[in-house]
């Protein structure tokens, strides 16, 4: 199974998910949300390189049916994700409201996905992600088959609520991480709790590439109509909650605070959120403006806004904040995760203890009301990211990584 490591080209299959542009336009399904925009960056990195023949294989988000074809030198293996003859999203809700996937321990993917990797017959298996089970369940069977790197990109495990499907992807995400020996992470915090689940693991340093925007905030201090920006999934995991309950204490010194929530979210959960507004009297100082299409969009936003604030209750560095650095957007967010490991040489993000929901009214205050703060911040945290986020190194820092795990193998 090494051959390719003497070999002009080395076959490396990804394992993964992820929807963008080219891919909703390829299949004619422009109504599919985009997801994953790291694997899509990923792929614009390695999609030229002369040494590495590239499968990326991935459950079809757009129409449910298998699908295979090549575009830019990388070729696609989309398999169906439910054994289903249609996407529609009320099906796919019964599917998985019924457990199905659960119950049958994912033996549908597993079935799928052997198939192709089988067919590919690789040098490598790269996994993308383990908390995903409808594509990571996959690699299971062929752990012991193909030598493997598996990148985490976070844990389900942190999750705060914990359901039937939660402890199901729980106890899958645990397997492959204990059954791999080969394990990708980018942050201190992410190495640790690699190690504990697999004492054993050897770990490989890389970052994902980071699709780096090309707004630069210039007007702190002046046009800033927004005073708080969120922009992510709107869920409670993420703080939405926790931001709410913290501007209504922030209304008390400022009654027209006022937030922009950008973000995908259930009917449900959107109507419950609008209950809570009114609860906390904040109905007239928040505007969700739900899901925009496009990154610029986003941006036009961050231009007049005078923070970030993202009290997130577990991540590793969420692309939001990322994002917001390179954007000289200042920051505030919960001290989890890989975030606080962005303030070891100075503060680049103004941080707050997870539920601490008076000390985030706080810091939001002191950001509104401090402008050579925010430019402080911002001037600081666009240095240090891109020192610590360099697309250059990526594709070597995975190669490398390859050549290490076969050298072993062929050894």
């Amino acid at each position: 199974m090494v051959s390719g490591i003497n070999s002009k080209r080395l076959k490396v299959v990804w394992l993964c998910h992820f929807a963008n542009e080219e891919m909703k336009n390829y299949f004619g399904t422009p109504h599919v949300a985009e997801m994953a925009p790291w694997i899509n960056n990923l792929i614009q990195i390695f999609q030229d390189r002369t040494d590495i023949e590239l499968y990326v294989v991935a459950p079809n988000l757009f129409t449910n049916r298998d699908s295979r074809f090549e575009k830019n030198e990388v070729s696609y293996f989309f398999y169906k994700r439910i054994p289903l003859p249609t996407n529609n999203k009320y099906v796919r809700g019964i599917y998985s409201l019924l457990k199905i996937d659960e119950i049958t321990n994912y033996n549908w993917v597993k079935r799928k996905i052997v198939n192709v990797i089988q067919k590919i017959d690789p040098d490598i298996i790269h996994l993308h992600g383990a908390e995903n089970p409808y594509y990571s369940a996959g690699i299971l069977p062929v752990l012991k088959q193909y030598p493997t790197l598996i990148t985490i990109q976070g844990f389900i495990r942190s999750v705060s609520k914990i359901n039937y499907n939660i402890k199901k992807r729980i106890e899958i995400e645990e397997a492959i991480l204990k059954g791999t020996k080969h394990i990708g992470v980018r942050t201190d915090e992410m190495s640790e709790m690699a190690l504990e689940i697999n004492p054993r693991a050897t770990l490989h340093i890389h970052n994902y590439p980071i699709a780096i925007p090309t707004l630069v905030k210039t007007n702190i201090g002046k046009e800033e109509p927004i005073d708080c920006l969120f922009f992510a999934r709107v869920t409670k995991d993420k703080g939405i909650e926790d931001l709410l309950k913290a501007i209504s204490i922030v209304k008390n010194t400022y009654p027209k605070i006022s937030v922009s929530v950008i973000g995908g979210t259930s009917k449900s959960y959107f109507a419950y959120l609008k209950t809570l507004c009114t609860r906390l009297s904040i109905e007239d100082n928040v505007d969700f403006l739900g899901f925009l299409p496009t990154h610029e969009d986003i941006c036009k936003f961050v231009l007049h806004s005078k923070m970030c604030v993202l009290p997130t209750y577990y991540d590793i560095i969420p692309g939001t904040i990322v994002e917001s650095m390179y954007m000289k957007l200042p920051i505030v967010a919960y001290a989890v995760g890989g975030i606080p490991e962005l303030n070891r040489k100075e503060t680049t993000v103004m941080l707050v203890d997870k539920h601490d929901i008076n000390q985030l009214a706080e810091k939001i205050i002191q950001v509104l009301t401090d402008t050579e703060l925010r430019k402080e911040l911002a001037d600081k945290a666009y240095i240090h990211v891109h020192e610590r986020f360099d697309n250059s190194k990526v594709a070597n820092d995975i190669i490398n990584a390859y050549q290490s795990i076969l050298e072993e193998n062929f050894l």
